[in-house]
């Protein structure tokens, strides 16, 4: 029987990674791009993540989880939900703005953090994204971070990963050498038919 780690894998390369020339976060440019919130907006993609993220945030016995909208939502939802089976108080999610509201209680962090606290995000590039979560909860809350966990890695070279500068450490449920093959192949074959294809 397939376990859920590799289920997930199989998910993603059917859902997951699209094959485009696309500019990422980083400002670098890729010819393919792990769209994670098409597996995290699907029913079956979110309940495997929440599974296996909450396996991998139980390491730091979290009371609280979260990150920065908007990769971190779906995320977070899904192992506050799968948490309340294995936790008395389950663990709370929480999602931190890019920007502030500017009316009602303008809140930059929705959700109440308690310590200790894990981050999570859907795909690593940088780094930055999750840097910028961490420094809003030392911030807000004055807590500080237990633990960082992410869906993807995309171990890109030739960009500064703000998190191994920083000397923080972080988690993967995959990461990008374990789809490489699989990518390089799809490009390829993408590559072939441009070349068949008919004036």
């Amino acid at each position: 029987m397939i376990d859920k780690r590799e289920r997930l894998m199989q998910f993603v390369k059917e859902y997951g990674i699209v094959f485009d020339r696309v500019k990422l976060s980083s400002n670098i440019e890729s010819d393919y791009y792990y769209d994670l919130k098409s597996v995290a907006f699907n029913p079956y993609g979110i309940d495997l993540l929440g599974d296996l993220l909450l396996e991998e945030v139980a390491k730091y016995n979290p009371k609280s989880v979260g990150g920065l909208e908007m990769g971190a939502i779906p995320l977070a939802t899904a192992i506050a939900i799968k948490s309340v089976d294995r936790y008395d108080d389950g663990i709370n999610p929480f999602v931190i703005r890019k920007n502030p509201k500017l009316h009602g209680l303008e809140k930059k962090i929705e959700g109440e953090v308690k310590a200790p606290v894990v981050i999570v995000d859907d795909v690593v590039t940088s780094g930055k994204s999750i840097y910028d979560a961490i420094k809003a909860v030392i911030d807000v809350t004055k807590l500080s971070v237990e633990g960082v966990v992410c869906v993807i890695d995309r171990e890109e070279e030739g960009i500064t990963n703000v998190l191994k500068e920083k000397h923080i450490e972080y988690s993967a449920l995959f990461r990008h050498s374990e789809f490489k093959l699989f990518i390089e192949e799809k490009l390829r074959k993408n590559q072939q038919n441009l070349k068949i294809q008919p004036n």
